[in-house]
């Protein structure tokens, strides 16, 4: 027993070094990207944590509408803001740690599903998946997706597997995912519906089972409800608008469908090192293994039916997506990677049984590994020492720090210029930073000595000059300077 207990110790163990050396960068190198949306994150959660004003709603997502997520995004964020009085690099910590838990998580999981050849494959291949790397890099809502579909996988073959009481936590999961990305918890449920006859076929669930699973998913949604109840049903209304909306014309048909055919095509290609150029062989694997599970007389119903629901969720998923006039955006299928690493990871530890298939399976492995090893060199090479310009948070930091050294301690204003309209990340800043380090926060005004911080817009270069002359107008510049980063900061002084 303990050579087992060390054994699985020495699994993972190699398992975290492998998620971590491509996921640390940012955690490193202390610059990650703290854009508009990363400044009206932490702007909400500074008022629950320092001005104590909880919040029943999260983000405010698209829609014919438009209709708000849970707020569990927030307060999971809350946790790292409050650690850190208000840091970031905490933000970072915790997408890194939510990063390598999915991997542990997977063969935890895995380990009680399958055999530990399956279960260390599967975590090993969301160890070095490209798509699941990324999400360890950011900070931003939809990444903690990868880690509850994780879950959600287990749950699915439990309840294949004739325990009912996983049908509870499942559908828990998945309404904790719509305080993360409303798209993926929706078409998911959608999804899991289409495949539930299985579920009634076999009679797996008991009726009383079914309202109590209703029952965790509504409430995962009581903030939602309760916020409803108190604002005319405002989500409600966004969200029927949405689902009844028939703004779809045949012409358009074509464009909505090379649309989905980019994001889920991107979606796969992207789990796998170098998955642009490996698509058709690791493609034809798992319908190959697919193929050759489905019809193992050896395999169980419940065996089979989970492998099914792996293969067969992406394409009920691009039809549901079909439904949705608008354009699709890749965060809304994050789950994908999931069961793709899964799927192959389970074709690949059925097939190691048949001898002459070993070989090729190592040397696919191999190649995975390989590519892996490849792109995280190159991931160091280009993005350790990558300043990011405006974009990333040094850069936004020695806009600010030359704004306060210039004051040399006196008081002054600003007015700040940025392509997205809304300042949140530099309000942010200078609350924390500007607070932290100078103990001043200065006013958003043009009066007495003020500074210009000027983000120009990539895209378009010349747009803040129109800013200038319709905005600020007055003052009298006593100085103009551009950073190394590409901001342009400038002094002037009221008329």
């Amino acid at each position: 027993m303990q050579l087992i207990n060390n054994k699985k110790l020495l699994i993972l163990g190699l398992l975290i070094v492998l998620a971590s050396i491509p996921r640390a960068i940012e955690l490193l190198n202390h610059n990650y990207l703290f854009g508009y949306d990363q400044g009206q994150f932490f702007q909400d959660v500074k008022k629950i944590v320092i001005d104590g004003n909880l919040t029943l709603i999260g983000t405010e997502v698209g829609g014919k509408g438009g209709f708000f997520q849970g707020p569990g995004w927030y307060y999971l964020l809350s946790i790292p803001f409050f650690i850190t009085g208000g840091d970031p690099y905490g933000a970072m910590i915790l997408m890194f740690l939510i990063g390598v838990g999915s991997v542990l998580i997977a063969f935890l999981l895995g380990s009680k599903m399958f055999d530990k050849k399956t279960a260390f494959t599967i975590s090993l291949l969301i160890a070095i998946s490209p798509a699941v790397i990324t999400q360890s890099r950011f900070i931003w809502p939809p990444f903690p997706i990868s880690f509850l579909s994780v879950f959600l996988v287990f749950s699915v073959y439990q309840v294949l597997h004739g325990k009912e009481k996983y049908l509870p936590f499942l559908t828990f999961i998945l309404g904790l995912m719509t305080h993360f990305e409303t798209a993926t918890a929706a078409t998911l449920l959608v999804n899991l519906l289409l495949f539930s006859p299985i579920l009634l076929i076999k009679k797996l669930v008991a009726v009383r089972t079914a309202f109590f699973s209703m029952g965790t998913l509504i409430v995962t949604q009581l903030p939602l409800i309760f916020f409803d109840l108190k604002h005319d049903f405002l989500n409600t209304k966004g969200i029927l608008s949405l689902i009844l909306s028939t703004e779809k014309t045949n012409a358009r048909i074509a464009e909505v469908f090379d649309n989905r055919w980019e994001v889920f095509k991107n979606n796969f290609y992207g789990t796998f090192p170098s998955g642009d150029m490996l698509w058709p062989l690791l493609l034809l694997i798992i319908l190959g293994g697919i193929f050759m599970y489905i019809r193992d007389n050896r395999k169980s119903f419940a065996e089979k039916s989970f492998v099914l629901f792996l293969a067969v969720s992406p394409i009920l998923l691009f039809l549901i997506f079909m439904k949705y006039g608008s354009f699709m955006w890749s965060w809304w299928i994050l789950e994908l990677p999931i069961y793709y690493c899964f799927l192959l990871g389970i074709i690949f530890g059925y097939s190691w049984k048949k001898t002459f298939l070993r070989l090729p399976i190592v040397v696919i492995i191999f190649i995975l590994f390989g590519s892996y090893i490849y792109q995280t060199i190159n991931f160091y090479k280009n993005d350790f020492n990558d300043f990011g310009g405006v974009h990333k948070i040094k850069g936004k930091i020695q806009a600010i720090d030359y704004i306060y050294k210039d004051a040399a301690g006196k008081p002054f204003n600003i007015m700040i210029f940025t392509p997205p309209v809304y300042t949140y990340a530099y309000d942010y800043l200078l609350w924390w930073h500007g607070r932290k380090k100078y103990n001043f926060i200065p006013e958003k005004k043009k009066e007495d000595a003020f500074y210009l911080l000027i983000e120009p817009d990539p895209h378009k270069p010349w747009t803040y000059k129109g800013w200038l002359e319709t905005v600020v107008k007055t003052g009298k510049v006593t100085k103009t300077v551009e950073l190394p980063s590409g901001f342009i900061i400038q002094k002037r002084y009221e008329d």
